[in-house]
């Protein structure tokens, strides 16, 4: 229960503390800090991950094929879609993209595949997997994306460089780390510190753009939480039928249906860093994706439990 709900408290915190005391999150951005807690976080996560146990076949790797379409080719257009069905302002357009466009949560899609008794391996792999796939093609999904909303720009070869350095660099370095420790199980405690990074770079990021949180109406908020339901919700629809096409076992769709439908936070505000816009607002539409994601799949997969 603790490991469940120490990142939504953390991330409440986050988000008072900014609006409080902002100049600790000036203090962590205008010293790098944030680049530093992404490379720390996939440093961490590479450590974390351990390899084998699935039989690579033609099935796995057209469930991952599949998958892979869904998280970060299907998505980035249910986000656009939604954004302009609900007439959303440019600045909430950007965060629906940027969110519905990066790759899976790192850890919570897996540990909420656990929670439903479903096959931990398979959303590990699939999670793995896709973040890596998603590194080379997010910078131009997410820039075709982006274009659709509205003239905003973005430098695709200094954000897949920023990628690759900040992302997969660190993913490796864990992995090699991992490897000659030769250790084949880990603390969960490790765990804590990825969630205390993602709750500092959302104290950060909001410190920043602590006047987006004010700035925006009743109506503004109303669509952010309609427009991350219906890109959430819809995802979970499409992956179970999916997974119900392909005529995967209970526990193999679970793990499809909860990694697949996530997106995580820390690619997401690493992103919105580094495009030049006003992106307060955007940063309110990715903190309330991840809050709505965290609580529905966990709110499902304890009804899961029991299938």
């Amino acid at each position: 229960m603790i490991k469940q709900l120490f990142l939504p408290v953390g991330l409440l915190v986050a988000v008072f503390a900014a609006l409080l005391l902002p100049a600790g999150g000036h203090f962590i951005s205008d010293n790098s800090g944030l680049r530093i807690i992404v490379f720390i976080i996939f440093l961490v996560s590479g450590y974390q991950t351990s390899s084998g146990g699935l039989s690579l076949d033609k099935r796995l790797f057209l469930l991952l094929a599949i998958s892979s379409f869904i998280s970060l080719l299907l998505a980035p257009l249910i986000g656009i879609i939604v954004s302009q069905i609900l007439n959303l302002s440019l600045p909430l357009a950007i965060g629906l993209i940027i969110i519905s466009t990066v790759p899976p949560t790192i850890s919570s899609g897996v540990v909420i595949t656990e929670v439903s008794r479903g096959n931990t391996i398979l959303a590990l792999f699939l999670t793995i997997t896709i973040n890596i796939i998603g590194i080379f093609t997010m910078p131009f999904v997410l820039d075709i994306s982006l274009r659709a909303a509205g003239s905003i720009d973005i430098d695709q070869t200094a954000l897949l460089l920023k990628m690759l350095f900040f992302v997969l660099l660190p993913f490796v370095i864990g992995k090699m780390i991992r490897r000659i420790s030769g250790k084949k199980t880990v603390s969960p405690l490790w765990s804590y510190i990825n969630s205390s990074c993602v709750i500092l770079m959302v104290y950060s990021s909001a410190s920043i753009s602590n006047n987006a949180f004010t700035g925006l109406t009743t109506t503004d908020y109303f669509q952010i939480f309609a427009a991350v339901a219906l890109v959430h919700l819809l995802l979970l629809v499409i992956n179970n039928l999916t997974g119900k096409r392909l005529n995967l076992s209970s526990a193999d769709n679970k793990a499809l249906l909860f990694v697949t439908s996530q997106k995580t936070l820390a690619i997401a505000l690493a992103v919105l860093a580094n495009i030049n816009f006003e992106t307060g607002s955007a940063i309110v539409v990715c903190l309330a994706f991840h809050f709505f994601q965290l609580f529905v799949d966990s709110a499902l997969a304890a009804v899961l439990q029991k299938k």
